[in-house]
């Protein structure tokens, strides 16, 4: 980014727009809209239709059809008056495939119209997306939802993203801590409400008894959930668990065999991963930096090229820095409960469980009132969006509430 005198200076350059219009309207609508609703539903159809190669477009296709979406239409249920607030502003990181999609989707659910900028270096999977939606909004039916939606590429700190930023009624960013302070140096409305998802970091509770204990079908599919939540986004997205945490009470030759059958499965997932020879050379050098700067005891396991753990013989001061990538996993074992209490720093965003009730886990941290904790979801669950998203509501953040009195109400 060009500085001048410690200034920024906006850079001009082309804007592609990728689907809909260059600059959609302002006009509110009711959440849930008709109109939104259909678009959705014909996306997911589409998508599904095409029956494309990546796994996580074809996610998105499902997550987004009508009937879902209905499902969360219904929790809004509760006789409020809401509107949208105009244009929602999203910005998205490039290393997680589709998340513009996601984005977009809850900013329509809202009521608003919506503007995104993705990276002109953004991933085949949102390419394709963007063609997809864009064939849908040409058509004469889709003609109101197409003046509603902007996703364009451009510059990072090009004068479109100054524009869009200066006018919109929201803005919802992805992005590392940098990015985010970034913008909230941009100009911005001064009634504009802001989304903003930092850097985060996840875990996965596995109560080890239990795990030796199910079928091998059963253990299988659970492998493949994890696989779902780890592999598929190549581990860069905050809700992909970067510890394992092994809940047991003392170590025995039954808990050991439980956890190597646990990662020679996740090993047999993992097979269909892609791993080119940079990945695979990343991996390499981020476990030999952490071998050799991590201030606890560790012990490394290689399962194939394709999963290395890097077990921790305690919990670092700096656990919210571990971060594992392509197939590279750290864990640790003992009381969930104590590992918990050490790993909870504001940045820990998922935990993804399996063996242990959720309510219990619900309960050790309100009552211990812990940092973090936005969301407690099974294995394999992690990567689901839902409108309430790292302790934020979506519909209710992106849409302005109407107060009213009581109709018994009287001063």
């Amino acid at each position: 980014m060009p500085r001048s005198g410690g200034a920024v200076i906006p850079m001009k350059d082309e804007v592609v727009i990728l689907a809909g219009v260059r600059q959609p309207e302002k006009e509110p609508w009711e959440p849930f809209a008709a109109p939104v609703l259909d678009f959705l539903e014909q996306l997911s159809r589409e998508i599904r239709r095409e029956r494309r190669k990546y796994e996580q477009l074809a996610a998105f296709g499902f997550w987004c059809r009508r009937s879902h979406m209905e499902e969360f239409r219904k929790r809004y249920e509760d006789g409020r008056s809401r509107l949208g607030r105009g244009v929602v502003f999203h910005i998205t990181a490039s290393n997680v495939p589709v998340l513009f999609g996601y984005s977009l989707v809850m900013g329509l659910l809202a009521g608003n119209s919506c503007s995104v900028r993705i990276s002109s270096k953004s991933r085949e999977q949102d390419q394709i997306l963007c063609r997809i939606m864009d064939r849908i909004l040409t058509r004469p039916e889709y003609k109101g939802i197409r003046r509603r939606i902007s996703v364009f590429s451009c510059q990072r700190y090009s004068l479109a993203v100054r524009e869009a930023l200066s006018d919109c009624a929201g803005c919802v960013v992805w992005g590392g801590d940098r990015t985010i302070m970034e913008i909230r140096c941009m100009r911005i409305r001064p009634d504009a409400v802001q989304l903003n998802f930092p850097d985060r970091y996840s875990i996965c509770i596995l109560d080890t008894l239990q795990l030796g204990n199910i079928t091998e079908e059963e253990l299988k599919n659970l492998a493949h959930r994890f696989y779902n939540d780890t592999y598929l986004l190549d581990q860069n997205a905050c809700s992909s668990p970067a510890i394992v945490i092994w809940n047991q009470e003392e170590e025995s030759k039954e808990a050991e065999n439980a956890r190597v059958r646990w990662w020679n499965a996740v090993d047999e997932e993992a097979r269909s991963y892609d791993l080119t020879a940079h990945k695979a050379m990343a991996k390499y050098e981020l476990l030999c930096r952490y071998a050799m700067t991590l201030d606890v005891e560790t012990k490394i396991s290689c399962y194939g090229n394709r999963l290395y753990t890097m077990e921790l013989g305690d919990i670092p001061s700096d656990i919210d820095q571990l971060r594992g990538a392509f197939g590279m996993f750290f864990e640790y074992r003992g009381d969930w409960r104590k590992a918990l209490t050490h790993l909870a720093s504001g940045r820990l965003q998922t935990i993804t469980y399996h063996g242990i009730e959720e309510q219990k886990i619900v309960d050790f941290v309100i009552k211990n009132h812990l940092f973090g904790v936005h969301r407690i979801v099974p294995a394999g669950r992690a990567a689901v969006m839902d409108p309430v998203w790292d302790g934020h509501d979506f519909i209710a953040v992106l849409s302005r509430q109407i107060g009213r009195e009581a109709q018994d109400a009287f001063v």
